[in-house]
């Protein structure tokens, strides 16, 4: 053999022992990873004690006689009933006869006519109940309303309103006293991740927020999910987005309803979309990208320093602030999780990451005031950095949100009452990255917020409703949310007996068999089930998002977005890392047949509501597809946690099983979507179904293969794995 092939077998036996050796290691490196996750099974396994489910019970319901959220301030229950004539009269001083008109006509539920001799509900003013306020006397054989302005007038009417629903016209007597214990009571709305409601799904949303007393709404705007004029060419033929028409119509009812519509807009942070387009793709922080968590690829933050980054923002806000009858605008300013870390890391490292964040925010703050609005914005980068707070402008509202029940509001409400400034606290619904919710830490969230904004002087609260990763839960899935923040805004001290489920029964639902709000709150306590609690969402909706993996990548990937959730939470709230990690080391197995059983329970439950709400049927329709989703999540977990055990049948049997759900739930949730929103962004929202779809059916041909060959790929994904997995551990 000459010489230069000699040297080139040697070369390539190198290479090929290189390889040999790098496919030991991996292998060697999966199988010690292997044992220690079966170690961690075996010692969840002996430490496994019984889970405590809480279910709601209609005890508490039974004991309240008024059927009214929110709950008034002082209520006296009397002897006797009020029978509701079909056509009431009023009656009322001459002063006030268009007054009252003026409110009727905003309550048309209310058929009540004028008379100037005597009537069924007598109305006076006076001048002694605080702003929004109310007094009401229920009798046997009338009815005394008492305000001492508009708005108190109205919240009376609109309490009556309520009562002659939910009690079928026969109202206990009683002596109601009402005013709010916060001045601000908002909820906002995403419409910007994926789904984006029609204009008949944001009306019956505002009428519902109307009749719990809310008196602000946000509609979150990020992308393209408005129809800015200006910018057309992005998004026309390809979204359908809010357009100025219906936000104008919106805002409209709103204000005859005195809810004051606030327009909402990103503008730093979240900017992905406009980002991803040719036209503004240059004004990325980090143009290549940036790997969230080291894990999530991202390009989202503006570059700060660009000038064409803040004229982009004057175009936008030109566009969308016109459209709205509000003095205020929230520009959000929040997450912006690239800053300093591309163009601008040279003057962060400089001026400090803190300076860069406020000239950028006193930027936008001069585009606010310029359009004659009062800027608010979101407060986690100013908490991180509180040097920012005592040199933002006095006009200023910081929002401090908190979407987890322990999250630290009284520190933080501290801090900011301290300052001077003004703030909101805003939790959540708990309904997103969730499917059917998370009621427990819903309530307790709210609870701390409505509590803490009461306590420290704030001017109000409003509830986030989001829509991450593509904005799964259905509409009435945060429906539990809306009423909470809606009564404990109202009346903080409420929150430990708060009929929820009665009223969802009576108000939302119409539920004739008393069902469907024990059963929507049981169903946001699945978590327990799981293993895994990672804060603000369920493993059920990551796995389903993340797809068909090998057991050993998923649990890899979960360790991965614990460290990041852990790093986020350090700098704002410590105590809320020390809770978490508690919590990870109290971690049982996944409990599969108890989930299985608790989805089939309540599902026959579902098959016994009997609803006479106006979306009734999609109603039942939005949970039985929601709880398909639960179960084929539950179903992909049990197959990625117990594939190595099964045998081929039993594989292909769970994965032909898994499939068809999915495709059932695709169908009908196609179908649903529709019927309360625009057809744009669907593809997207579903876009991590149809990749695990293809994942299964991959699965599937594998599966059919002979004995050699699914050993070949099984050692092909063992490798892979272990490289992944070292990857996530390094970076």
């Amino acid at each position: 053999m000459k010489k230069p092939f000699r040297i080139a077998w040697k070369i390539l036996l190198v290479i090929l022992s290189c390889i040999i050796c790098l496919m030991a290691f991996f292998l060697i490196f999966y199988a010690w990873q292997d044992h220690r996750l079966r170690k961690k099974d075996h010692e969840l396994l002996q430490k496994t004690s019984q889970r405590i489910i809480q279910s709601d019970t209609m005890d508490i319901a039974a004991r309240l006689p008024l059927k009214l959220l929110p709950v008034p301030q002082k209520v006296l229950i009397m002897e006797g009933f009020y029978q509701v004539p079909e056509n009431p009269v009023y009656t009322t001083n001459d002063s006030l006869k268009d007054k009252v008109e003026h409110i009727l006509l905003k309550l048309p539920e209310i058929k009540a006519t004028y008379s100037n001799r005597s009537g069924d509900i007598v109305v006076n003013y006076v001048n002694d109940l605080p702003v929004e306020g109310y007094r009401m006397e229920i009798m046997p054989g009338k009815i005394s309303i008492e305000f001492t302005n508009e708005k108190g007038l109205y919240y009376a009417f609109l309490s009556l309103k309520i009562l002659n629903q939910n009690h079928n016209g026969l109202l206990p007597c009683a002596l109601i006293e009402d005013f709010p214990d916060l001045a601000v009571r908002g909820l906002m709305l995403d419409i910007s991740r994926d789904k984006v409601p029609s204009a008949q799904t944001l009306r019956q949303i505002a009428e519902m927020l109307a009749d719990l007393k809310y008196n602000h709404l946000e509609l979150y705007i990020e992308g393209f999910s408005f129809a800015y004029p200006s910018f057309r060419q992005l998004w026309e033929n390809m979204e359908t987005p809010v357009t100025g028409d219906e936000i104008r119509s919106l805002d409209v009812y709103c204000r005859d309803h005195y809810i004051e519509l606030v327009p909402n807009q990103n503008s730093l942070g979240h900017m992905t979309a406009w980002l991803a387009t040719s036209e503004f793709a240059d004004l990325a922080e980090c143009p290549d990208g940036y790997k969230l968590m080291g894990i999530l690829e991202t390009k989202s933050t503006l570059d700060p320093s660009d000038p064409r980054s803040i004229e982009l923002i004057a175009k936008m806000t030109g566009d969308l602030l016109p459209n709205f009858s509000s003095d205020k605008f929230n520009v959000n300013l929040d997450e912006p999780f690239e800053l300093g870390k591309g163009k601008s890391k040279k003057r962060v490292k400089e001026s400090g990451i803190d300076e860069v964040y406020l000239d950028y925010v006193m930027k936008v703050y001069d585009i606010t005031k310029s359009r004659n609005k009062r800027m608010l914005m979101w407060g986690d980068i100013v908490l991180r950095y509180p040097d920012i707070i005592k040199r933002l402008p006095k006009d200023v509202t910081l929002l401090d949100w908190g979407y987890e029940a322990n999250y630290p509001f009284e520190k933080n409400c501290k801090l900011l009452k301290q300052s001077g400034t003004k703030f909101m606290l805003c939790p959540g619904t708990s309904s997103w990255t969730s499917i059917t919710g998370r009621t427990n830490n819903m309530l307790g969230n709210i609870a701390s917020a409505a509590t803490n904004a009461v306590k420290y002087g704030a001017e109000g609260i409003m509830i986030t409703d989001w829509g991450d990763m593509g904005h799964w839960q259905y509409l009435p899935v945060s429906y539990a949310g809306y009423i909470t923040g809606g009564s404990l805004s109202w009346n903080t001290r409420s929150y430990r007996k708060l009929p929820l489920a009665a009223f969802m029964n009576d108000y939302v639902f119409r539920d004739n068999k008393q069902i469907m709000g024990h059963l929507v709150l049981d169903l946001g306590r699945y978590m327990p089930y799981e293993e895994i609690p990672i804060p603000n969402m369920t493993t059920t909706m990551l796995t389903l998002q993340f797809g068909l993996n090998d057991r050993m990548m998923t649990k890899a990937i979960y360790a991965k977005i614990s460290q990041g959730i852990t790093e986020l939470m350090t700098d704002i709230a410590p105590e809320m890392v020390k809770a978490y990690h508690e919590r990870l080391e109290s971690s049982q197995p996944f409990d599969f047949s108890g989930l299985f059983t608790f989805l089939d329970e309540k599902e026959a439950l579902l098959d016994n509501v009997l609803l006479n709400s106006s979306d009734a049927q999609q109603v039942t329709d939005e949970y039985r597809n929601a709880i398909r989703l639960l179960r084929a999540g539950t179903e992909l977990q049990y197959y990625i946690e117990k594939r190595t055990g099964l045998t081929r049948d039993e594989k292909i049997e769970r994965l032909n099983s898994l499939r068809k759900g999915l495709d059932q739930y695709l169908i009908e949730n196609k179908r649903l979507w529709m019927l309360r929103n625009k057809p744009g962004g669907y593809e997207r929202s579903t876009a991590a179904i149809q990749k695990l779809i293809l994942q299964i059916d991959d699965e599937l041909a594998i599966q059919q293969k002979s004995l050699i060959q699914r050993s070949i790929y099984r050692i092909g994904t063992m490798i892979t794995t272990s490289f992944t997995t070292l990857y996530l551990k390094i970076t």
